[in-house]
């Protein structure tokens, strides 16, 4: 662009429901769903210090840009004019103002990016300290990924019943889910 930007960077928000454990009944009723209809719920603002750095009392001012907010970016490899560099987690470098001035920040309307690890709510005990809300992922495109999964001429058919008949939940497995209240139930399966 005019402004010299070479990247632009976006929030991830925390897929919550990856750790609610579900009861036999809602497995029972995730048998035919597609496992991003399993993780709906997601943190309903920003969880400091995880997902955003207080910049206020109370966190009622709060920044989530770069590293602060685990934001993800993406640079534009088109441009062969734009000079190599190594490149850092959440943001190309670590110098905010430098990054103020190439990147541009996307609103969480303009660019959605789910984030499925949120290790650190689980191991010190904060998953019922968090606001969660019910954010479906579009119905339009669950159906369309639902058809591309399932079209009889693709391989991905066979490689999606493979891994369901492999797995022993209808959850990420490398991912321990813990007993949660009835409130982080209510809305997994709406």
């Amino acid at each position: 662009t005019d402004r010299g930007v070479i990247g632009c960077s976006f929030n991830s928000n925390t897929v919550s429901s990856v750790f609610t454990k579900l009861t036999d009944e809602e497995e029972m009723k995730m048998k035919d769903k597609l496992l991003l209809e399993r993780y709906s719920n997601v943190e309903a603002k920003p969880f400091c210090p995880s997902n955003c750095k207080c910049l206020g009392r109370n966190c009622k001012e709060m920044t989530r840009k770069y590293h602060y907010g685990r934001q993800k970016y993406m640079l534009n490899m088109h441009d062969l004019t734009i000079p190599p560099r190594p490149l850092w987690t959440h943001a190309i470098a670590r110098d905010y103002n430098e990054m103020d001035r190439i990147m541009e920040q996307l609103p969480d309307d303009v660019f959605h990016i789910r984030h499925y690890q949120g290790h650190w709510l689980k191991n010190n005990n904060l998953l019922d300290t968090m606001e969660e809300k019910n954010a479906p992922l579009p119905k339009e495109f669950i159906d369309l990924l639902r058809e591309t999964i399932f079209e009889n001429s693709t391989p991905l058919r066979s490689r999606y019943a493979k891994a369901q008949e492999d797995s022993f939940s209808s959850g990420v497995e490398w991912v321990t889910p813990v007993e949660r209240p009835a409130k982080y139930h209510n809305m997994l399966l709406a």
